[in-house]
């Protein structure tokens, strides 16, 4: 980024060309102090909020009757759905064995796109219920435990057909249904849409996802663990997936609008609910989901009705899905201190399900999420009671759906199962959470606030390849407050802060609500004084300490500076030619030939290639990131492409380093030398956030 001054020019001929380096320069200090200015924003001591007021709860102690679960439903959805943009919901209930009842609301067609507009039905139309899926599989897989053909605590490895890479250890059964498999997270491939459909056995052999944690000890969420699973229900039964699951699910528990199969039939694809962003938009395509026993099944509010039932064990003789043990087995925490360590505090896998209680309220469920549904099942065993709520549409705020989820799931609870007071109207102790007030006792032992300060970035990412610089857009902050909470920066799912006081040695619950977060230390969880490295939260996910250079607030900041460093020198290579060219011209001797092109004209020649190469990639990654979040195919040829810009942009290190030290030894004016030695930093700063972000790595599966 340097223009070279013409010597003993006329006083005329010299100020445009000065001009130049001025410009670079004063580019150059305002780049460099950008980095500098952010790290300090970052780093200054963020201003406490008051603790949040208590959680908005519906009055208790009502009675669990059809009339009365109606009325409230009407309220609580039927007047949401404007307000919020999303167009149609279905739901049911189940009490005391039987469906209590069930509705639709709004519109599973809008007619938008021509012809009419049609109602959702709970009986007729059909939704696709996300990760609910996840449930559905592991009672197949349940069942060929019951019957002895698969074994939760052997290597999945004699299961397998294909070679699967587990340098962590082995991974099991229980493992898998855990998300405790040690996976990073896969992005690429998850949802398509029609056409895209690949057979089961391909998706989970193609690409495996790397193993990164000890299998058993790292909560993390994984698609491709239960589409593991789901695959070896396959391998062991002989069956195709979705035939095992409608031969040993669907047609025992009467659920005959439900399936896995994509494309769907043709009798249930014509009730298939349309899924929109929101409202006023058209309907997104049909969703291919190739992880399919994680994500694939299609089904109504009546038939998950049936399958509430059914594990809530009131489906009769022939209907029952599982026995009374291998039910009790898959409603109870799989995992524990030896295996969780002090992240077995919180909230714990079942077997499939999240365990989903409240104090005095024992619950267990799932959600599900595709990129237009969106549904959420809970079942509260001490109550003999279930509800199941789905919708197709995102709504017009990045966070309506799942308001909306939680008010219908937190409200049934507190409107049915607590009485006036709030409190439990019957039932046990919960299975998680302590109800000690954490004002009426002492500080209990354990890390203080302190020690949880810092940046955590997500267990559910991708870690070993160019996935990793997704880890930028979701990082947690926890700040330690003056009173021994810690604010956490967004909350888990939320996006603003939540406040959490301390309960328990390694358990801390959200002041006014009932989240909870489990912390294990660097000492295992002995020593009060040590680092937490861990904060577990909803029983599959796991927020992991980052490292400074890993931290958003270092690397963005950084990385912008340099980029504004670049693109100044790219501005200058022009217009500095330009310029020259000018002043030579006009003092060119004819009968002079012009002398051979010098050798450090050529190293910074080299030097700008390397810089319009890393800028190049640095807006491929970008387009790159915005694709793979919106689950957009991104083809191997193309991250190569990209990874071999990313290089070309490392090696001018090597001739941007010649450039500079050679200004330093002829002395060229401090404007050039520091240009050239910005260039240098830009360039050796985006190589290293290349590097820590595996932009240049072996693999380009994520």
């Amino acid at each position: 980024m340097t223009t070279t001054p013409t010597q003993g020019a006329p006083r005329t001929g010299r100020r445009a060309p000065r001009l130049l380096p001025r410009l670079a320069a004063a580019t150059a200090v305002v780049a460099l102090a950008l980095p500098l200015a952010a790290c300090g924003s970052a780093s200054a001591a963020p201003t406490e909020a008051a603790p949040p007021a208590p959680p908005r709860q519906q009055p208790g102690g009502h009675s669990l009757t059809a009339d009365d679960v109606d009325t409230w439903l009407d309220g609580a959805i039927g007047s949401a759905l404007q307000t919020t943009g999303i167009p149609g919901a279905t739901v049911s209930v189940v009490s005391d064995g039987e469906l209590l009842t069930a509705k639709g609301y709004g519109l599973a067609d809008t007619g938008t796109e021509g012809g009419s507009a049609r109602p959702v039905d709970p009986d007729d139309t059909l939704f696709r219920i996300g990760s609910i899926s996840k449930v559905v599989s592991a009672t197949a897989i349940m069942q060929l435990v019951e019957r002895g053909d698969l074994d939760l605590d052997a290597d999945v490895q004699q299961y397998l057909d294909f070679d699967l890479d587990t340098p962590k250890g082995p991974i099991t059964l229980r493992h898998l249904l855990t998300h405790t498999a040690g996976f990073e997270e896969v992005i690429a491939g998850l949802i398509g849409t029609a056409g895209s459909e690949v057979p089961l056995r391909e998706a989970v052999s193609a690409a495996p996802p790397e193993q990164v944690y000890e299998p058993g000890t790292t909560p993390a969420y994984s698609n491709y663990g239960a589409t593991l699973a789901g695959y070896i229900a396959e391998r062991v039964s002989g069956e195709p997936f979705a035939e095992l699951l409608q031969q040993n699910v669907f047609e025992p528990a009467g659920m005959s609008s439900s399936s896995f199969e994509q494309p769907l039939p043709d009798d249930l694809d014509a009730r298939l609910a349309k899924g929109y962003p929101d409202d006023s938009q058209p309907a997104y395509p049909t969703e291919v989901v190739n992880a399919a026993p994680a994500g694939a099944m299609t089904s109504s509010a009546t038939d998950m009705a049936r399958f509430m039932l059914a594990h809530l064990g009131d489906l009769p003789g022939d209907a029952a899905l599982l026995g009374d043990d291998a039910l009790a087995e898959m409603h109870r925490p799989a995992l524990d201190a030896d295996q969780l360590g002090t992240l077995a505090a919180g909230q714990r896998m079942d077997l499939g399900f999240f365990d989903d209680s409240t104090p005095g309220v024992p619950a267990f469920g799932h959600d599900g999420d595709t990129q237009v549904f969106h549904s959420a099942m809970r079942l509260f065993p001490d109550h003999d009671a279930g509800i199941f709520v789905s919708l197709n549409g995102s709504g017009r705020t990045p966070t309506a759906s799942l308001d909306l989820r939680t008010t219908v799931l937190q409200g049934f609870a507190d409107r049915y199962l607590r009485d006036e007071a709030g409190a439990p109207s019957r039932g046990g102790a919960g299975a998680v959470a302590s109800d000690m007030d954490a004002s009426d006792a002492e500080a209990p032992d354990g890390p203080a606030a302190a020690d949880l300060a810092g940046t955590y970035l997500s267990s559910r990412s991708p870690v070993t390849n160019p996935g990793a610089l997704l880890a930028l857009s979701g990082q947690t902050v926890v700040v330690p407050r003056t009173d021994g909470t810690v604010a956490v920066t967004p909350k888990p799912l939320g996006v603003t802060t939540g406040v959490y006081e301390k309960i328990e040695p390694n358990l801390w619950r959200e002041v006014g609500g009932d989240a909870l977060l489990a912390t294990r230390t660097d000492s295992g969880g002995d020593a009060d004084d040590a680092t937490v490295t861990a904060i577990s939260w909803g029983a599959s996910f796991t927020l992991l300490r980052a490292q400074p250079w890993q931290t958003a607030s270092v690397v963005v900041p950084v990385a912008l500076g340099s980029l504004v460093v670049l693109l100044a020198s790219m501005i200058v290579w022009p217009a500095t030619a330009l310029a020259r060219a000018g002043g030579r011209s006009t003092r060119r001797d004819p009968s002079r030939p012009d002398a051979a092109p010098r050798r450090k004209d050529r190293m910074l020649l080299l030097s700008r290639l390397g810089q319009a190469s890393t800028l190049l990639a640095l807006v491929g990654w970008a387009i790159v990131a915005v694709q793979a979040m919106s689950f957009a195919e991104v083809t191997a040829t193309t991250l190569r492409v990209l990874q071999v810009l990313q290089v070309l942009g490392v090696l001018a290190l090597v001739p941007a380093a010649l450039v500079a030290w050679r200004a330093v030894r002829d002395r060229r004016g401090w404007a050039v030398v520091t240009g050239r030695v910005l260039v240098v930093a830009a360039l050796a700063a985006l190589a290293t956030v290349a590097f820590v972000f595996r932009l240049i790595a072996p693999s380009v599966s994520f």
